[in-house]
């Protein structure tokens, strides 16, 4: 008899694990801290500005601590603020065109806004 006749064959081979694995979460990249998106804050609606900037500072300091789902919340949260401004800053524009419209409308038709006024010749 054979030596290879006596001994189990495994049915479901595994593959080899590694001590040197390392999760998912240690694995995934520094988030981006989204900078441009607090400038863009702070140049068009800047009282957001402040929240964005803490937390695209507080970017790194999570991910360095492991908390990489913080640290991505945060940069997420710099660009919705970013983006928000911009939408602020947008009706923002959109509602002084129309008020500047209007106002520009009523002195047109009421004659420039002299009614009141009475004009001297001398002479």
């Amino acid at each position: 008899m054979s030596s290879s006749a006596t001994d189990p064959i495994p049915s479901d081979p595994t593959p080899p694990t590694t001590a040197a694995r390392t999760s998912d979460e240690s694995a995934r990249p520094r988030p981006s801290a989204n900078a441009g998106w607090a400038v863009a804050s702070a140049l068009f609606f800047w009282p957001l500005a402040f929240s964005a900037f803490t937390h695209a500072f507080n970017v790194y300091p999570l991910w360095a601590s492991g908390d990489v789902d913080g640290a991505q919340d945060a940069s997420d949260r710099v660009r919705r603020l970013g983006q928000l401004s911009l939408w602020i800053f947008g009706g923002l524009l959109i509602l002084f065109a129309i008020l500047y419209t209007l106002v520009a409308v009523a002195v047109i038709t009421h004659g420039g806004g002299h009614h009141g006024v009475m004009h001297y010749r001398y002479g």
